[in-house]
């Protein structure tokens, strides 16, 4: 439940559940009676709270009775009557006599004009019973007495007190009232607080509790926080906030590993033929190359090994630029059998003096156009092949085949070889930065073990993937996919 639809509930129950308490509490001390005898509507039979009111009037309703046994004809005494009803009068009452159906006294104050048609017959009342009857625009509560004449008439004295007159100690039934109404209206609210607290603590202490731990640098505490409301829905961002960070960490330090793991790689590396370079120039220095021809060849092999360390040095700095985004990209729209053409021509060209054999087909339409970085993709290329070569099989001719073909709204790029392969342990990472940093030297194959992981990194960088099949002994087969556009397509800038 949303958090304003339970405030909202919470503030409507505080004032209605109040009412309805106050209610079921006033209904259980007045209790009620049907007048079997009479049909009139509105005539009840109250006790407790109508007796509460009526109590102050219950010596003088004693006193009557008492007449009705001894002194019946005291009803009829008029002075008797007015000496009774001035003692009522004190407490806002008054007395009604009646006999047979003729009303022979009314006490009713000046002014007053009560209808008593809904006065009850004689004896249907029981002594201490009290009657709410109509008497003109108000309600009054009646006592009845009835009483015998000489002659064998029968009468009846009426103890009438109108509603809308206050008794005495009529304000003290109200204040007891107002008083429990406050007390029920307080636990009520009490409950209602307690309740809505509850509900709400919890949540905010658990998320209060993480972002202690998130301030600390502890990650690992699960926020376990369910439901529909504002609050879960709070703590539920928080949860995927703090699981983003952990593994932005857990990234971080795998990336603070692997690229310890990188630099120690590419120290070992640099100090490799930098070591040769040291030794072939003091052999020089020292006289141990006396002869031209020995000297031309301590001079070729430092001259091979300056330029394996300048092309690892290359490959390091453009990997360092992709990775932190340096590396600008031009992309333009071009047309795709006019570059991958050129490609093919220009590499069967380089590969005839290597002694490799290439092939190459294209089954895509003259007019495909792609976006790209032509420069990018070149090296891609050209790092595919070049890692062609060095896994070569000595014991036979290196063939290369590069197949272009359609794949929906991408281009499909593959380029098969005869090659070593790769073993199914180390397929999943070959595009990992220093893969073949431990392996590829005990192979003698030059290489700084990045060359793959540019490549990826390139073809990701176009909206593109990149991907490898192979058996070992057998071959590799390296595929990528390109975005294809419509010859009618504007440039578009896809470069971050």
């Amino acid at each position: 439940m949303k958090l304003r639809t339970r405030t909202i509930l919470s503030m409507v129950l505080t004032v209605l559940l109040p009412i309805g308490l106050a209610l079921a509490a006033y209904f259980t001390v007045s209790r009620t009676k049907a007048d079997v005898g009479n049909t009139t509507q509105g005539q009840l039979y109250f006790s407790n709270t109508v007796d509460t009111l009526a109590s102050y009037t219950d010596e003088d309703v004693k006193m009557l009775e008492g007449w009705s046994r001894t002194f019946p004809d005291n009803f009829l005494n008029k002075d008797i009557q007015r000496q009774t009803n001035e003692k009522l009068a004190r407490k806002n009452s008054y007395l009604v006599v009646r006999v047979g159906t003729k009303i022979v006294y009314d006490g009713a104050a000046k002014g007053m004009h009560p209808d008593y048609s809904s006065l009850p017959m004689y004896g249907k009342l029981v002594n201490g019973d009290v009657l709410i009857i109509k008497l003109q625009t108000e309600s009054g509560i009646l006592k009845e007495i009835n009483f015998g004449k000489e002659d064998g008439k029968r009468g009846q004295a009426f103890v009438i007190t109108p509603a809308g007159s206050v008794v005495p100690g009529g304000e003290w039934v109200i204040l007891y009232y107002i008083v429990w109404l406050i007390v029920i209206m307080l636990i009520t609210g009490f409950i209602i607080s307690m309740l809505l607290y509850r509900s709400t603590i919890k949540k905010v202490r658990q998320m209060q509790a993480a972002t202690e731990d998130i301030r600390e640098g502890n990650l690992e505490t699960r926020i376990d926080v369910r439901g529909k409301d504002e609050l879960s829905e709070l703590a539920q961002s928080l949860e995927r906030m703090r699981a983003r960070l952990l593994a932005d960490a857990t990234q971080k330090l795998a990336d603070e590993d692997s690229n310890r793991k990188f630099l120690s790689s590419i120290t070992h590396d640099l100090k490799t033929p930098l070591t040769s370079i040291i030794g072939y120039s003091e052999g020089i220095l020292d006289g141990i190359a006396a002869d031209p021809e020995r000297q031309r060849k301590y001079i070729r092999t430092i001259h091979s090994k300056a330029v394996d360390m300048n092309e690892l040095l290359n490959e390091l700095s453009e990997f360092s630029k992709l990775d932190l985004h340096e590396i600008p990209y031009h992309f333009e729209k071009i047309n795709v059998n006019d570059y991958f053409d050129e490609f093919a021509e220009v590499t069967e060209e380089e590969l005839s003096s290597d002694d490799a054999d290439f092939s190459y087909k294209n089954t895509l339409d003259a007019d495909t156009m792609m976006i790209c970085d032509p420069a990018q993709i070149k090296r891609v290329l050209h790092n595919l092949v070049s890692n062609a070569l060095k896994y070569c099989r000595v014991d036979e001719r290196l063939q290369l085949k590069f197949t272009v073909s359609d794949a929906g709204d991408f281009i499909q790029a593959s380029l098969e070889d005869n090659g070593k392969g790769i073993s199914p342990d180390d397929l999943p990472h070959v595009f990992e930065r220093l893969f073949r940093a431990d392996k590829a030297r005990n192979t003698g194959i030059r290489g700084s073990g990045i060359g793959l992981s540019i490549v990826k990194k390139i073809i990701e960088d176009h909206g593109g993937q990149i991907w490898v099949t192979s058996r070992l002994n057998e071959g590799s087969t390296f595929y990528f996919l390109l975005k294809k556009v419509s010859p009618d397509e504007e440039t578009t800038d896809i470069s971050d």
